[in-house]
């Protein structure tokens, strides 16, 4: 396994924002090829473990995000491509809240647990242990409009999209709307099932190491997502098929534009695309086909 490069920045937990907006001012700004560590807290986790109500917390606590960090030269159309080099968990709990999820019905009190983090896994109980397969939930970058939320929904320019994906060894291509594009990284997870099935993972405080890197005229609408040999076009809508629908439209296009006839594509997508589930927060499907066509 390669080494993790030195971050030529750090970035403390205490540079953090609660939302996504074009009128946060940058806290650096770096040259494309930036190595940089986006350091994340669990401070909310650990005040809804001692009594305090989510409404004392605010739900946006949950999913603080650290930055915004701009990149130099970034214009609108073109894409910030943040690859994950590596992910440190610190801390890690499991939260189960009465309502929420699909899983919300099963209990009617709040239990906010620490989960133990031992030899590269999370200690669930005495009998049961998970591998850590550390993740960042919520990435993106400022819209050139409003205020995105931490929490939900997910947009086209990330936020909290929860893809399961978004581990060490990642590439994700995102849209820059603003001068600078403004990224920000949060929502560090030790674990968590694909598409986020009980709307909570193992919500951690983190570090995320990544490399930052400018696109020029990338003029992509939706993230990209390279892991493993496979590109991934992020589907959103207002349902799930909505979302399906505009997840193989992006990866129809990206077919043709590498220059096969529409038969050829119609073929090669039926043996060879992969459909996943994105996270909860809104419609998200993710249309997944290998890089090398061959």
């Amino acid at each position: 396994m390669s080494s993790i490069p030195t971050p030529s920045l750090v970035l403390a937990k205490e540079l953090h924002t609660l939302d996504f907006r074009a009128g946060h001012p940058a806290v650096a700004t770096v040259a494309s090829g930036t190595v940089a560590r986006f350091e994340t807290g669990d401070i909310a986790y650990e005040r809804l473990s001692k009594g305090e109500s989510i409404e004392a917390i605010g739900l946006e606590s949950f999913n603080r995000v650290t930055g915004p960090v701009a990149v130099e030269g970034a214009q609108p159309g073109d894409a910030i491509r943040v690859t994950i080099l590596g992910i440190e968990i610190h801390r890690s709990w499991s939260v189960w809240l009465p309502g929420f999820g699909e899983l919300g019905g099963k209990t009617q009190e709040i239990i906010a647990r620490q989960i133990p983090l031992e030899g590269g896994r999370a200690v669930i109980s005495k009998r049961i242990s998970v591998p850590i397969e550390p993740m960042i939930g919520c990435i993106g970058t400022a819209p050139a409009d409003g205020v995105g939320s931490t929490f939900s929904p997910a947009y086209h320019w990330g936020g909290n999209m929860d893809l399961r994906e978004m581990s060490p060894g990642t590439a994700v291509d995102l849209p820059v709307e603003v001068p600078g594009g403004n990224l920000s990284i949060g929502d560090h997870h030790a674990a968590m099932g694909q598409g986020e099935p009980t709307w909570v993972s193992l919500e951690s405080a983190g570090a995320s190491t990544v490399r930052i890197e400018l696109i020029r005229g990338a003029g992509i609408s939706h993230p990209i997502v390279r892991r493993e040999g496979k590109v991934c076009f992020v589907g959103q809508g207002a349902d799930l098929a909505t979302a399906h629908q505009h997840a193989v439209d992006r990866a129809w296009d990206w077919l043709l534009a590498q220059g096969l006839e529409p038969f050829e594509a119609y073929a090669y997508a039926s043996a060879r695309m992969e459909m996943r589930l994105g996270g909860p927060a809104s419609p998200q499907v993710l249309a997944c086909l290998p890089e090398d066509l061959s």
